[in-house]
């Protein structure tokens, strides 16, 4: 079966949130963290990540109040491309083949788009 999730988002809506903690820290893993932090708090950057988690769990037919979105973890291979890796009770529950991911940034917008092939119905 393969499965799509889309979401943009407005860069701008995540002004507040790059000096708010608690809130990075509930969203994002400490490599991510680390990621943003290598990329100066870039507001397309974080608002990047946010969307691939958000298109991920839309690919999977679930809500953002189904998982613990640290539990979707986007990383970079050597040329930048991202990928996600699975983490904790969202990997226990999805036994996914294969799944692609892309990021880009436009304006005062984010889009990430995933693609998941998996054996099972999502």
């Amino acid at each position: 079966m393969i499965s799509n999730g889309i979401d943009l988002v407005n860069i701008h809506r995540f002004q507040d949130l790059v000096n708010n903690k608690t809130i990075m820290n509930s969203i994002f893993t400490e490599k991510e963290l680390q990621y943003i932090q290598k990329r100066n708090s870039n507001l397309s950057t974080i608002a990047g990540l946010f969307a691939a988690k958000e298109a991920f769990l839309k690919a999977l037919k679930k809500g953002i109040n189904h998982y613990s979105m640290k539990d979707i973890e986007i990383s970079h291979d050597n040329n930048n491309a991202p990928f996600i890796i699975l983490h904790n009770q969202i990997k226990k529950d999805f036994l996914i083949e294969n799944l692609s991911l892309s990021i880009s940034h436009d304006g005062d917008y984010s889009i990430a788009v995933v693609s998941i092939l998996s054996n099972c119905s999502l």
